[in-house]
C-alpha cells in the first residue's frame, strides 16, 4: 500500500500539531508552576497514564503497570501517586505537562470529563503526536465518523443539561459551575480534531500489547525519554 515518504509524514504531523496547540493555547494562559533544575530533570523522565478508572480498562492498565514496574520502570498513576487530599486537577494540568503520557483510551474515557481534560491538556502543552503513547480499547467508537459524532452530541447534552440546571439557580450561587461548563465547552469543541488524530495512529490492538509484554510501548517510550 502507497504511503508518504516518512519525512513528509513528520512534517505533516508536525503542522497539524502545531495548528491544534495554537487553537488551544488562547484558552491556556495559566502561568505554568516554576520547576527547579532538579525537578526538571526527573520531570524528564516521568512516564503518566491516563484512562477510565474500573472494568476492562482499569485490568488492562494494572497489567500494564505491573509489567513495567517487573521491568524497573515506574509509572505516574493516580490511585498510586495522587495521595490523601492531593489536588486532582493539578495532578491532571501535571499529566497534561509530561514528556511521555500513555492514553487508554476507552468508551467511558472518551465520556469522563477528568480523562477528556487530561487529553486536552496534553494537546494544549504542544507535541501532542511525540508526548501521547495510545492505546485504544474495542468500545472506544474513534474508527467511524459517525460514531465519533455520538461524541459531540454527549458533549452537547452534557453542556445543555448543566446550562438548564444553572438557570434554575442564582448567579451569585453559581462559583465553580461556570468553570464546569466552560470545560465541558473545550472538550466538546476538541474531542473531534483529538479523535480524528487517535484513529490515524497505528496504535496496535490491547491484544497485541499484552502478548508482547508491551514491547512496542516500552521501545517508543524510551526512544522518547532518549530525545
Amino acid at each position: 500500500m502507497w504511503s508518504l515518504p516518512a519525512q513528509l509524514q513528520n512534517e505533516l504531523e508536525r503542522k497539524r500539531d502545531e495548528s491544534l496547540t495554537h487553537r488551544l493555547g488562547d484558552s491556556n494562559q495559566e502561568e505554568k508552576p516554576i520547576i527547579n533544575s532538579q525537578s526538571a530533570m526527573e520531570f524528564e523522565k516521568e512516564i503518566f497514564i491516563s484512562y477510565a478508572w474500573g472494568g476492562e480498562s482499569e485490568q488492562f492498565v494494572n497489567k500494564l503497570d505491573g509489567t513495567f514496574q517487573a521491568k524497573g520502570i515506574k509509572i505516574i498513576r493516580d490511585k498510586r501517586d495522587l495521595g490523601y487530599k492531593g489536588l486532582i486537577k493539578a495532578f491532571m494540568e501535571r499529566i497534561g505537562r509530561g514528556k511521555c503520557a500513555i492514553a487508554v483510551i476507552s468508551d467511558k474515557y472518551l465520556k469522563s470529563p477528568n480523562c477528556m481534560f487530561e487529553l486536552v491538556q496534553i494537546a494544549k502543552n504542544g507535541e501532542f503526536y511525540n508526548r501521547i503513547f495510545p492505546i485504544v480499547l474495542a468500545d472506544a467508537q474513534i474508527y467511524k465518523a459517525v460514531a465519533r459524532l455520538k461524541y459531540i452530541k454527549h458533549w452537547e447534552d452534557e453542556i445543555k443539561e448543566l446550562d438548564e440546571a444553572m438557570k434554575e439557580v442564582g448567579a451569585a450561587n453559581l462559583q465553580g459551575f461556570r468553570e464546569e461548563i466552560d470545560q465541558y465547552t473545550e472538550i466538546r469543541n476538541t474531542i473531534a480534531e483529538l479523535t480524528n488524530l487517535l484513529k490515524d495512529m497505528n496504535t496496535l490492538t490491547p491484544d497485541i500489547h499484552s502478548e508482547s509484554d508491551f514491547e512496542e510501548l516500552l521501545n517508543a517510550i524510551a526512544h522518547r525519554l532518549d530525545e
